[in-house]
């Protein structure tokens, strides 16, 4: 599938949160299919002035699904693994190591977190709670370079447990109380695989984590 946006120039306000798109989906002959898209628009579009001048007020989002059989997908592949070897980018997932620590908290073989500040141990992210929280995304490989951040902002919203946020995130958050801080360290395999996340410029097989302050949990 391919995504895009018009009108294009707005296309940078638009950021995919999760998507069906980061992983290779199989659609068999007659089969039916939810494909969910989480997305937000950033608050500074109003404000932008050729929107304005142009009067848009509109944003739409179109996929294009393309016919393909096993052949031309073997060859669709090999296109993007040269392609991203030209570009430098990975071919295969960073190395993910777990700091030996007795600050690290570890969720799983690929999934890792440290909290920087306790919650008031009540209200604790479960599957099915809504969660509303402040997001920091980071690539802890780069120098923890933010590709995101909900601070000075409205805070995120999301349901726990549901396939809503990556599964690195939504493993990491729970058991969370309200008013913990943590920063959640995962794998590009719990993170955005190999496509990676085109909105955020995050390459395929990209190490990265989230800082996440829990405000409420209902």
């Amino acid at each position: 599938a391919v995504v895009s946006t018009q009108s294009g120039h707005y296309g940078r306000d638009f950021n995919k949160i999760q998507c069906f798109c980061f992983d290779e989906q199989t659609l068999n002959p007659g089969e039916e299919l939810d494909m969910p898209v989480f997305f937000y628009i950033d608050p500074e579009f109003v404000l932008d002035p050729d929107l304005i001048r142009n009067r848009c007020h509109d944003v739409q989002l179109h996929y294009t699904f393309f016919d393909t059989d096993q052949e031309h997908s073997r060859f669709q592949q090999l296109s993007k693994d040269i392609t991203a070897f030209f570009n430098g980018e990975r071919m295969t997932p960073a190395e993910f190591n777990i700091p030996e620590s007795d600050e690290i908290v570890i969720i799983n073989d690929e999934v890792y977190k440290t909290i920087l500040r306790k919650g008031y141990e009540k209200e604790f992210v479960e599957p099915g709670t809504t969660v509303v929280c402040h997001v920091t995304g980071f690539l802890p490989d780069e120098e923890d370079k933010v590709f995101w951040s909900t601070k000075g902002g409205n805070p995120f919203t999301y349901k726990a447990g549901i396939g809503t946020v990556i599964d690195g995130w939504d493993e990491g958050v729970e058991g969370m109380s309200e008013g913990e801080i943590s920063k959640i360290y995962m794998s590009s395999n719990k993170g955005y695989g190999k496509i990676g996340n085109r909105s955020w410029n995050i390459p395929g097989h990209t190490n990265i984590a989230f800082e996440i302050e829990i405000l409420a949990v209902r």
